[in-house]
């Protein structure tokens, strides 16, 4: 703790020496530099708290790739759940350490039907991650009921490893996009600064009262521009959360199966949402399929296609439970045919995730060696799909946050056109002061 508090007093000295030279070089008074120094303490408090929290969600993420690869790689050796937990245990940071020794402590001390479940549970509260949850559920199935898992437990290992990658990759591109608007920030400030050296002192504006509130205000939209933009990138790499609420879900839903059941009889209205409805809702739905899937094909490890599916339903998000309804629905109208399959969300233009379905329908008519090759087909295209679908994800992030990098330079226009008018002003004044006197 006090170790800490030394740390945040050390950044912000170095943060109020960096804003007295600012605020002297903008030739600011007494009342204007203490304001901004004082914006500079409350400004490094709640970075350096994004700081913490974001070194916080990075050590998380790598805890959990790290204990999920060491957690495949010795149940493949050797498929006991409770030997590849001590082998990550030995691995592990020291929170993930204690965090195994209780769930190893609660395997062996638990007396119960889903002693795994409950065990594997607490990992699972502590690291909120559908990927997390999805090998777990794998390796149970695997520990009580036996079966072939190598190209499963392959094909996983190879979708966290491409997961790690990309968010990797993210992560740079966030950093990037922070330096920029750093870039943006100096670069503003520096210019604003310099046209209160463009005039002879004589014609100073700078000991103006609006100079100085507009100086004043400019400094401190800089820092505020700057915290937004670390805040909205400080992102947790393990939360996997829906963009879309679940009441906009309904009334999207409600409004795509109404226009494609009969466009005409939208209102005009409804007409003008339509398609930006049904583009956002085919924006979630590929974000989210991949995750269903992957739980779907672990199932297919033990159950028909059909049980799958219904035991896919109470962990699947949101956006897909209503379909999985409808699709249930008519596995009892159709129980042999293709229809349920080619039904499911047919109001959308998702051709991968039709696809998709069309190779879960092929598994029933399979024997089981070829029933095994499609579910090993339909994993490793799941993988790419859930690669574009973050990628996607990524994308509109760093665009949403490169959008505020914009934000330093319009202060920066308002500031310079306020120093004009001053300039101006301070010119016209003394042009006629000098009439006067002549």
């Amino acid at each position: 703790m006090k170790k800490k508090i030394l740390a945040l007093i050390k950044n912000s000295a170095k943060v109020i020496l960096i804003i007295l030279g600012i605020c002297l070089a903008y030739k600011l008074n007494v009342v204007s530099i203490i304001i901004c120094m004082s914006a500079g303490v409350v400004f490094n408090y709640l970075y350096q708290k994004e700081e913490l929290k974001r070194k916080r969600y990075f050590e998380r993420f790598k805890d959990a790739v790290s204990y999920m690869e060491q957690i495949i790689y010795s149940f493949k050796k050797q498929p006991k759940i409770r030997i590849a937990l001590l082998d990550a245990q030995k691995i592990g940071s020291d929170e993930v350490k204690e965090l195994l020794e209780e769930v190893i402590v609660s395997i062996d001390t638990k007396e119960s039907d889903n002693i795994y479940e409950e065990s594997l549970g607490l990992i699972e509260k502590e690291y909120s991650c559908k990927r997390i949850k999805s090998l777990h559920k794998f390796l149970i199935k695997i520990e009580e009921h036996g079966g072939e898992y190598d190209n499963y437990i392959d094909i996983l290992l190879e979708d966290i490893k491409n997961w790690n990658d990309r968010t990797l990759l993210f992560i740079k591109n966030v950093a990037r996009v922070k330096r920029n608007v750093l870039i943006s920030v100096f670069s503003t400030v520096i210019t604003c600064g310099f046209m209160a050296y463009v005039v002879p002192a004589e014609y100073s504006y700078t000991p103006s009262i609006v100079y100085q509130i507009a100086s004043t205000v400019m400094l401190i939209l800089m820092l505020v521009s700057y915290y937004m933009i670390v805040k909205k990138m400080n992102i947790d790499w393990l939360k996997e959360g829906q963009s879309l609420k679940n009441n906009q879900v309904m009334r999207y839903y409600n409004l795509v199966e109404k226009g494609y059941e009969n466009y005409r009889q939208l209102s005009f209205g409804e007409k003008l949402s339509y398609k930006s409805a049904k583009k956002r809702m085919e924006k979630e739905l590929s974000k989210c399929f991949p995750d269903w899937i992957r739980e779907v094909a672990i199932n297919l490890q033990n159950d028909t296609v059909q049980s799958a599916i219904e035991n896919s339903y109470e962990n699947a998000p949101f956006i897909l439970q209503r379909p999985i309804r409808k699709l249930l629905l008519d596995f009892e109208k159709y129980p042999v045919g293709i229809e349920p399959y080619d039904n499911l969300l047919k109001e959308f233009d998702l051709d991968e995730i039709k696809s998709s379905m069309k190779m879960f329908y092929s598994i029933n008519e399979l024997g089981k060696e070829q029933s095994d090759q499609q579910i090993n087909s339909i994993l490793d295209r799941n993988n790419k799909l859930a690669g574009h679908a973050e990628e996607a994800k990524n994308q509109d992030q760093i665009g949403a946050a490169s959008m505020l990098s914009s934000v330093p330079m319009i202060v920066g226009i308002v500031k310079i056109m306020i120093d004009m008018v001053l300039m101006i002003t301070v010119f016209t004044t003394s042009i006629g002061s000098a009439i006067n006197a002549g």
